[in-house]
């Protein structure tokens, strides 16, 4: 008799843990179905405020006023007159309406040979607005070049971690379609290099808004086509990563 009143008081236990866990089910079950769905009006305020201000910094970037070139010391001169093969043969200035366009704080716009009488235009534009770089894709369409290649190359400086990321170009000419030139270019800015305008005037604002009084450098290296694009093309290159490597150590302002 105390065996199966035993056994009787562990089936009335079981019965209890069973109705507690049934309960206790119950209970999930309803707060599951009591929990409101996602309210997705709720995200419509906060996504709204972060598109104004993503709008507002890229305004910001694009018109802000130009100001006035920055007073300081010229570096850019110190850019070697040799360059491996290539010799410095003239020096040009930047056109009055450019200039009063982009109020640089320094420039240089160089034309180098080499010993097979190929020449090379070099320039580099230092800024520490935003409005002092201009968009090249835009300029050269605006000049009457259409794009036959348009990609990202990498130049190799020893020395740097990182390739320098550039933009390499094939121009044709839409008056002369004769008239074809190869060109590489990038961006310096305080917080890295970049291959493209947009993201560069970004980087330096950021970095004037952290208190990192530097500027920002524009690099082109261009190149008329002499019946070969892609040879002239590795000719440029060869010169830009020169040109880069002595810049490492006469101009670390530019190259870093």
């Amino acid at each position: 008799m105390e065996e199966i009143k035993v056994h009787q008081e562990a089936q009335l236990l079981g019965q209890s843990d069973l109705s507690d866990g049934a309960e206790r089910a119950a209970d999930a079950d309803l707060g599951s179905a009591q929990a409101p769905p996602l309210d997705w009006k709720r995200f419509r305020t906060p996504m709204a405020v972060l598109t104004v201000l993503m709008v507002g910094v890229l305004l910001a970037v694009q018109y802000m006023p130009r100001v006035a070139a920055k007073p300081g010391e010229g570096t850019l001169k110190r850019v070697p007159a040799q360059i491996g093969e290539w010799q410095l043969t003239q020096e040009y200035e930047m056109s009055a309406e450019a200039a009063n366009e982009l109020k640089p704080d320094e420039y240089i716009a160089r034309i180098y040979v080499n010993g097979n009488g190929e020449e090379a235009d070099f320039t580099i534009l230092a800024g520490s607005h935003t409005g002092a770089f201009h968009n090249p894709q835009v300029c050269f369409r605006v000049q009457n070049w259409e794009f036959a290649d348009n990609r990202e190359v990498e130049l190799r400086v020893p020395g740097l971690k990182e390739p320098i990321y550039a933009r390499i170009v094939h121009l044709i000419n839409l008056r002369d379609p004769k008239r074809e030139a190869v060109g590489i270019y990038f961006y310096s800015t305080p917080l890295g290099y970049r291959p493209d305008t947009s993201t560069a005037r970004i980087l330096l604002l950021l970095a004037r808004v952290a208190g990192m009084h530097q500027r920002a450098y524009f690099v082109r290296f261009l190149k008329p086509v002499t019946g070969n694009y892609e040879r002239d093309a590795e000719t440029l290159k060869r010169f830009a990563e020169q040109t880069l490597t002595k810049m490492r150590k006469t101009n670390p302002e530019v190259v870093h």
